[in-house]
């Protein structure tokens, strides 16, 4: 009864940090889906601009019929739309939508713009201009930068021209980032405690019947060699993804979060998706030089990281 009540409580405290995480990070304004934040911000759009900053990857999301009225909503207004990405930001198939009904586009050089596939090319056609061109994935392959954007049309400016700042961000980002990290970590601690308190459970279920014990070491010391067969031939555990030999010229790069196998590396100050490609070997650790090459279709959005070529490593280090 007493371990009942216990289960009932950790599961109930479990349930409470998962909707507190999830409630923190509803609390960005204008949440929700691309058709929903784009009828919330065209609200505003009358008044005045409407700046809309991308710190991460935004998903074309949303029935398609939801999407086509509101782009149809904000386009008559797209001169107070202003749209930001900033550096190290992915835009994703919506915030590259996004950026392409904008009136007034800012890019930092560092960021990462989505190319555009076909079926949101075909939605965005009464809005596209010469920028649509340049993104689109059937014509061009792999992600831009925002440099790249930058050199190759006029509508695009360099964000790091335009925008300064006096002093941080506001305090109330960084309270709500570690909010968000503290709740992961409770969330984290209950489920490990709910799993110990389960195997404590059916540890301490009833004794096994008298003469189950010598049973089962006659069964044990009679099976040991099987046993050992089965483990000799079990398959070596694999650490990444096998994506076939190396292909294309090789960079150097850091590691910066766990490939297991996918994390992110940091190339050129500048931080890139990357699956790590020799699945017999442990992946680096974070801070470690790998070499990374361009993925190939279907992984043409992340980098393919190996271990540092002895010769090549050695001559960087020199």
């Amino acid at each position: 009864m007493r371990r009942s009540f216990l289960v009932t409580v950790l599961l109930g405290m479990l349930i409470a940090v998962v909707s507190a995480g999830a409630a923190a990070g509803a609390d960005e304004p204008c949440a929700g889906t691309l058709p929903d934040r784009l009828r919330c911000w065209a609200r505003s759009l009358d008044d005045g601009p409407v700046t809309v900053t991308l710190n991460r990857q935004l998903q074309f999301d949303g029935s398609k019929q939801d999407r086509t009225a509101a782009i149809d909503g904000a386009k008559n207004h797209r001169g107070n739309l202003v749209v930001q990405v900033s550096a190290g930001a992915s835009t994703g198939q919506g915030g590259t939508a996004l950026l392409v009904l904008a009136g007034r586009r800012l890019v930092d050089p560092d960021a990462r713009i989505d190319r555009l596939d076909p079926q949101t090319l075909t939605e965005l056609k009464g809005v596209c201009d010469a920028l649509c061109d340049l993104l689109d994935a059937t014509k061009h392959k792999g992600a831009m930068t925002g440099r790249d954007l930058i050199g190759k049309n006029d509508g695009v400016i360099d964000l790091t021209r335009y925008t300064y700042a006096v002093g941080g961000p506001p305090s109330e980002s960084s309270w709500s980032d570690t909010t968000r990290i503290l709740l992961l970590a409770l969330t984290g601690l209950l489920t490990v405690l709910l799993l110990v308190l389960l195997f404590a459970v059916r540890r301490s279920r009833a004794p096994a019947a008298p003469g189950v014990g010598a049973v089962s070491a006659a069964a044990t010391s009679a099976g040991a060699d099987e046993t050992t067969a089965l483990l000799r031939t079990a398959p070596a555990r694999s650490y990444g993804r096998r994506v076939g030999p190396r292909s294309g010229p090789a960079r150097t790069a850091v590691v910066r979060t766990a490939l297991h196998p996918q994390g992110y590396v940091e190339l050129d100050r500048v931080l890139y998706r990357a699956v790590w490609a020799e699945p017999g070997q442990r992946p680096p650790a974070p801070g470690s030089v790998v070499d990374v090459t361009d993925g190939r279709p279907p992984d043409t959005d992340v980098l393919y990281a190996f271990p540092p070529a002895a010769g090549r490593h050695a001559r960087s280090n020199s």
